[in-house]
């Protein structure tokens, strides 16, 4: 499953009749890709023609769906806390036997140690535990993006540049109210389960809380990869109930297969 449809609902924070909402998003690196988001009721569907994320009627679950292989996987605490164990375990292993290389590496000469470290990717302990990312937004002015106003933010890891957020008013895109809400309870859910499998709070974009925007983002632009993602197109048309369901005949599978 491809990262985007996650980095994309993650960059959506917390409009009186309930509509249904379609939001599409377009990639600047992939042109042939887009990202959709849908919203009926309290159910929320994210993903391209590959692959979506369902979250159901605020339950703090995510049923990833992969449409070519027919199956689906159900993430939720229990198998959050066996992604954590699990990838702890691997960590610990990973860490004695790079240790138990260090010891080995004693008796080489400092050129020698160098080359095995490079050939490592620098993954040699260090002895320094691995700290949490601190999150911070600041507000930069306003821009016009496919003809919406929108308030543009810079979003900072560790005080460095990380992306650049444009977000609209809810009201601005025609978003009702419980549409709205039902949004930031799906990305609640994504950072929750995240942070449970990571061990920390705020470790990575997919965990930023952009409350603090108000808004959803008409463009975002990622600092790292240069990737820029641009709302091309909205909906409040009705949208088929059977579409927010795992369908027939697919088969569950564990998350860790």
């Amino acid at each position: 499953m491809h990262a985007r449809p996650l980095l994309v609902l993650a960059l959506l924070a917390p409009a009186l009749v309930r509509a249904d909402m379609m939001l599409k998003y377009a990639s600047a690196a992939r042109p042939d890709e887009t990202t959709v988001i849908q919203v009926k009721g309290t159910d929320v569907l994210v993903g391209d023609q590959s692959s979506k994320m369902l979250f159901q009627d605020g339950k703090q679950q995510v049923t990833i769906i992969d449409h070519p292989s027919r199956t689906y996987m159900v993430m939720d605490e229990q198998a959050a806390q066996q992604m954590e164990q699990q990838m702890g375990a691997a960590q610990q292993q990973m860490s004695a036997m790079m240790q138990q290389m260090e010891q080995q590496m004693q008796n080489m000469s400092e050129e020698q140690r160098a080359q095995i470290r490079q050939m490592m990717g620098n993954r040699m302990p260090s002895g320094a535990a691995r700290q949490p990312a601190k999150m911070t937004v600041q507000q930069q002015g306003e821009d016009t993006v496919a003809g919406v106003t929108c308030t543009r933010f810079m979003v900072l890891v560790n005080d460095k540049p990380s992306g650049e957020v444009c977000a609209a008013r809810a009201g601005v895109l025609g978003l009702q109210t419980k549409d709205y809400n039902t949004l930031v309870s799906a990305t609640e859910t994504v950072r929750k389960l995240m942070e449970r499998i990571s061990g920390q709070h705020n470790t990575g974009t997919v965990t930023m809380n952009l409350r603090a925007m108000k808004g959803i983002p008409v463009r975002m632009r990622d600092l790292v990869d240069g990737d820029v993602s641009t709302l091309v197109a909205r909906s409040s048309a009705e949208l088929n109930a059977a579409d927010f369901r795992v369908p027939s005949g697919y088969r569950k599978r564990d998350m860790m297969q």
